[in-house]
């Protein structure tokens, strides 16, 4: 037996939001319960791609990180000095 794809994408969309370090509780399952009501709306060929914008969009910005890398100085590459 084939697997229904709203089990499917239920199942993506929760990886998903663990996989990102998102609580998976009763909130979290709702929301991603109305992210696939919505998805089920779409083209079959477009609701995947339709769940992961949702899912980008509805993450919180993740903080910004410092460089990983000390700041690049032309001199020492040896181009002369600019």
């Amino acid at each position: 037996m084939t697997q229904p794809i709203s089990e499917l994408l239920l199942q993506r969309i929760l990886a998903y939001w663990a996989w990102s370090g998102v609580t998976i509780d009763a909130a979290a399952q709702q929301r991603a319960l109305v992210i696939v009501t919505q998805a089920l709306q779409e083209p079959a060929e477009e609701r995947l791609s339709f769940c992961l914008r949702t899912l980008q969009a509805a993450m919180p910005p993740s903080p910004e990180l410092a460089n990983a890398y000390p700041p690049l100085r032309r001199g020492s590459m040896r181009y002369g000095a600019y």
